[in-house]
């Protein structure tokens, strides 16, 4: 968030958000290097009914005669500088100073954290969202940390983006490997995570698990009653993917990498479904698909997983129910980041 061509005062080490503010908010604690933004009060009021109260009687502000020319000092010495230096830019429709791309999921977390403070939320729509559903390139998922995400979705659980939340939450699962429960060291995600939420995406995460292993012992088991060697070699295949992903192996695995490895074999499967047997073709089987319907290959199976419920629902969470047959909320019942399936798919 650094490295933007601020316009500053240089007497005075201003940076000048608004040529027309009228108050001068000095952001950070006074023995550290504070921030002092040139903002205007009505769009502060506008956008907020905490600052809008702020500058109201009987609030001491309110008493202050505010102008261009004699803009006064507002500290506010509790919140992150360079959090309020975004947000006071968002507000004052500066998009271009808005560090879109290089903002962290913990530095999100941090502005969404004060744009609930001061009640900001429809003001600052248009920019959260951004934040929230950046794209992220395929080849840079799988480096993605998981922990990163989480920040993400804390932030989508203090904004009420439900949609996002179980997105993000989608992800983790994708992309994590090891124990879920080093997360409760952070106590920055503890204390804004619903408590339950990181036994449930354990618990999701072994089922997927659970789902892909079991899908694949079963590829290539039918057989057309020939000697074709079409199925002996996608079993082999599959056998191969089984024994490098089971559960002691497949744990240094993240979910995408799991889901990855199979697409090949997902690929071979339904090429030789639609091929000819050809030592049955003179007793009529014409092809193999006659013996595996699309239904069951694993291409089908993908793309169900992707659209049941398995992840996170915030509403369920809040409610006290985080269960994923019962669920029917509208922003839970979304495709798993459909842009996904082009990926590994």
């Amino acid at each position: 968030m650094d490295g933007d061509s601020d316009n500053m005062d240089g007497a005075s080490d201003i940076i000048d958000v608004s040529p027309m503010g009228d108050i001068i908010l000095v952001l950070g604690p006074p023995e550290e290097k504070q921030l002092r933004l040139k903002v205007s009060s009505t769009i502060l009021r506008s956008a907020s009914k905490v600052f809008d109260k702020m500058f109201s009687p009987p609030w001491r502000e309110s008493s202050r005669i505010m102008s261009p020319e004699s803009p006064q000092d507002i500290d506010l010495p509790e919140d992150d500088p360079e959090v309020m230096k975004t947000i006071c830019y968002a507000i004052h429709h500066r998009p271009d100073m808005i560090p879109f791309d290089k903002m962290s999921g913990k530095e999100i977390l941090h502005a969404a954290q004060a744009i609930d403070k001061y009640d900001l939320g429809a003001a600052m729509q248009l920019v959260t969202d951004r934040w929230l559903r950046q794209q992220l390139p395929a080849e840079q998922l799988p480096a993605k940390d998981p922990k990163d995400l989480l920040y993400m979705a804390a932030a989508a659980s203090v904004l009420k983006n439900y949609e996002a939340f179980s997105r993000f939450t989608w992800l983790i699962m994708l992309t994590h490997t090891g124990n879920y429960f080093r997360f409760y060291e952070d106590k920055l995600l503890t204390d804004l995570l619903p408590p339950e939420l990181l036994t449930i995406l354990a618990e999701r995460s072994f089922k997927l698990r659970t789902r892909l292993l079991r899908a694949a012992q079963t590829v290539g088991t039918g057989g057309c009653g020939s000697t074709c060697g079409v199925w002996d070699c996608l079993n082999a295949n599959a056998q191969g993917w089984v024994r490098a992903f089971d559960f002691v192996a497949g744990s240094k695995h993240t979910i995408l990498k799991m889901i990855q490895e199979l697409v090949p074999i997902a690929n071979l499967e339904d090429t030789y479904r639609k091929g000819y047997c050809r030592k049955e073709f003179n007793r009529g089987l014409q092809d193999h698909s006659q013996l595996l319907s699309r239904q069951a290959t694993l291409y089908s199976k993908f793309r169900n997983w992707g659209q049941e419920q398995t992840s996170v629902c915030l509403e369920c969470l809040q409610s006290g129910c985080p269960t994923e047959d019962t669920c029917n909320h509208a922003d839970a019942k979304v495709d798993r980041f459909p842009h996904l399936d082009r990926w590994y798919l």
